[in-house]
């Protein structure tokens, strides 16, 4: 749909981009979501979330701060450091992987570093997308709405909307 102007953003050889790119318009599709402006916010999300090398990345920081989050589904010892931030969209806790995992049909309780699959990881941001109708906020233009629905505020709010503005020029 937009794979050569998203690619236009990198390296014409950029093999990364590419795959990540088109596992994510899959997952979109798979889910019945796949329109141009959901696409772009899934985009601009992984911006946010991933960086600029569009690929499933683990949160940094060591999870420490979400042990005994009960929100989260955290309730078992270790389980802060075992659940942070994984994939496209960081998902987080044992909650999340729980439920995330049974719905892709992958072990992500047992096997956390599965969300770091770019097929997994884009299956889980589609669905998210889908559960937390951050399609609809994309699909309304509502770009901060869907910041807050993946994650919790604005934060990277000038890169989402730069992302998102440059792809809109291609469509």
């Amino acid at each position: 749909m937009l794979l050569s102007h998203f690619l236009s953003f990198y390296k014409p050889d950029d093999a990364s981009a590419r795959e990540c790119y088109l596992a994510i318009e899959n997952a979109l599709w798979e889910e019945r979501i796949l329109t141009p402006l959901t696409l772009i916010g899934a985009l601009a999300t992984v911006r946010v979330e991933c960086g600029r090398s569009y690929k499933p990345v683990m949160e940094i920081a060591s999870g420490e701060a979400y042990e005994g989050r009960h929100d989260l589904g955290n309730t078992e010892k270790g389980d802060g450091k075992r659940y942070k931030g994984r994939g496209f969209i960081q998902i987080t806790g044992r909650a999340n992987y729980a439920t995330y995992g049974k719905r892709i049909g992958v072990d992500l309780l047992s096997n956390p570093e599965l969300a770091l699959d770019v097929k997994n990881s884009a299956k889980i941001l589609a669905m998210y997308f889908k559960d937390r109708k951050v399609n609809v906020a994309c699909d309304t233009k509502d770009w901060e709405f869907a910041i807050r629905k993946v994650n919790g505020g604005l934060n990277g709010y000038d890169e989402f909307i730069k992302v998102v503005n440059q792809c809109l020029t291609k469509i």
